[in-house]
């Protein structure tokens, strides 16, 4: 599959919903190994995945032992933000990432 993006931690702001993530570290991912690491704001990493599709930036699950899932773009006819599909439901992986 190549490079694809893991989110590593958070920063949410004026509440605690999927839309009030501000800021999501990441690492950059190949078979394992960690090729750079990085911080985006929410319109950053929107503007990524509406770039490069909704197979290129996942997070892990709060579970070590489930699979992740990946991310994808959300709107509340407002804002676009970010939020994990897994099986084609909405999950929290996102929302269990440590704050930052």
């Amino acid at each position: 599959m190549g490079a694809t993006i893991k989110c590593t931690a958070k920063r949410m702001s004026g509440g605690s919903r999927h839309e009030h993530i501000t800021t999501l570290w990441w690492d950059q991912v190949d078979n394992g190994t960690v090729l750079s690491s990085g911080q985006s704001s929410r319109e950053q990493m929107v503007e990524f995945i509406e770039a490069n599709g909704n197979n290129i930036v996942w997070c892990p699950d709060r579970d070590p032992a489930k699979q992740g899932a990946w991310v994808h773009v959300q709107s509340n006819a407002r804002i676009k933000y970010v939020q994990t599909l897994a099986d084609g439901r909405t999950t929290d992986n996102l929302l269990s990432l440590p704050d930052r």
